[in-house]
């Protein structure tokens, strides 16, 4: 740096040259402002002014004013603390922006005096453009992830969250502040956490790069309020610097499972009741003759049919006769056993299945029925002389088909009715 304390260009004129980046001198006046003492070729560059027409010129000569007056601050800064300083700075050049990168070196005599300034620059015009590629393409990413209606969340491989979106945020009901950086088990169930990491862990050991994870298993998410929720996620990696960060789409079908429930159990469920309607009766009957044929035991079934509940329903109204059905059901419901199921038949009907039951054992049960039957209407809004009901009772060991079954169930009961008309 010796080199350039005094001298004028003539005499630097070698030593610049020889520098592979574009240097300038600057000298400070007394008046406080800078001229060029000398310059290469390469600075050319930035002046876009041949180096003879340079030297001896100020800022205001040489560079338009938004780049004179930062470049004036960074030399008075250099001169000031005697010390290196830099600027990134953008020069418009027949509507091409050049950028580049400046490092203002201070000149200091043996007396720790500076007077002048050595500035070397270096184009990073490319290294801009990149950054901004870059930025336009980080922007439009973090956009389309903005913008999508299903949770976007980025793990690394601590399974801390990276990234999350406002579409998960709002999923979760949490805040995007509560979670960055947070473990993923808050947004997983405590029951799923103990085996969460080792799914995230194998996947990501395997060869492939991505997974829907509701094809291996049933998935629950944790709201911050601590409610579950199903979920379909798919999972992919990613490989970022030599580690595997893990990326998660995530939906929450809850309606869709509810929707789902309803219509299941629109199919097997009576509306009024609640307990199973007559195709899902006839199902699990055929099922349980099946098992009958399949192990030699038997299954006992029980007919009933509700006395005068049609003229109870003409006096009171349809109410009053959806009334005496739940309390009916609720009162047989609760003298059954786990397996045994109760279903209704139609109308006024209902159908008991007992599986592995002899004649004798459905007759006990239906006996104590009716003893106890009578005390229903006790609970009824409307007053009853009596709530009582006839029956059917037939066992199989499987031989017939069900529609034979049926005809004998339902003539035993006819047959109990007649004997009360």
């Amino acid at each position: 740096m010796m080199l350039f304390l005094s001298g004028n260009h003539n005499d630097l004129r070698s030593a610049v040259n020889a520098i592979g980046a574009s240097v300038a001198i600057y000298s400070q006046e007394d008046n406080k402002q800078f001229t060029i003492v000398s310059a290469n070729e390469l600075f050319t560059e930035i002046t876009d002014i041949e180096v003879n027409s340079m030297i001896g010129a100020s800022l205001r000569e040489l560079f338009p004013r938004y780049v004179e007056q930062p470049l004036y601050d960074k030399l008075c800064e250099c001169v000031t603390s005697q010390s290196s300083v830099e600027m990134e700075m953008v020069i418009d050049r027949s509507g091409q922006q050049r950028w580049w990168r400046i490092i203002f070196s201070p000149v200091v005599s043996d007396r720790a005096h500076v007077k002048r300034v050595l500035t070397t620059g270096v184009e990073i015009t490319d290294k801009k453009q990149l950054e901004k590629s870059l930025m336009n393409s980080r922007n439009r990413f973090e956009a389309v992830v903005e913008a999508a209606y299903d949770g976007i969340i980025s793990v690394d491989e601590n399974q801390n969250i990276k990234l999350i979106n406002r579409a998960a945020c709002d999923i979760f009901a949490a805040q995007k502040e509560d979670l960055m950086g947070q473990s993923l088990n808050l947004l997983i169930p405590h029951k799923h956490r103990r085996h969460h990491k080792g799914y995230v862990n194998s996947f990501g050991n395997s060869p492939i790069s991505s997974r829907p994870m509701e094809s291996r298993v049933t998935v629950r998410g944790l709201r911050s309020d601590g409610t579950e929720f199903p979920a379909e996620v798919t999972i992919a990696k990613i490989n970022v610097g030599g580690n595997t960060e893990f990326t998660s789409v995530v939906r929450d079908v809850s309606e869709r499972a509810r929707l789902i429930e309803e219509l299941q159990k629109a199919a097997t469920e009576d509306p009024l009741t609640g307990i199973s309607n007559r195709r899902f009766l006839e199902e699990g009957l055929n099922r349980e003759l099946e098992r009958c044929r399949r192990f030699g035991h038997s299954v006992s079934v029980v007919m009933i049919d509700l006395d005068n509940f049609k003229l109870q329903n003409d006096t009171y109204g349809h109410h009053f006769g959806d009334e005496i059905l739940v309390i009916v059901t609720r009162f047989i419901s609760e003298r059954l056993r786990e397996v045994d199921i109760l279903g209704r038949w139609g109308g006024d009907e209902f159908l008991v299945v007992l599986p592995q039951s002899r004649m004798d054992d459905a007759v006990q049960w239906v006996e104590r029925i009716k003893r106890e039957l009578a005390n229903v209407k006790n609970q009824l809004s409307q007053p009853v002389d009596c709530i009582s009901a006839s029956f059917g009772v037939v066992d199989s060991f499987g031989e017939e088909t069900l529609e034979k079954l049926i005809e004998r169930v339902d003539k035993a009961m006819y047959r109990d009715k007649s004997g009360i008309l």
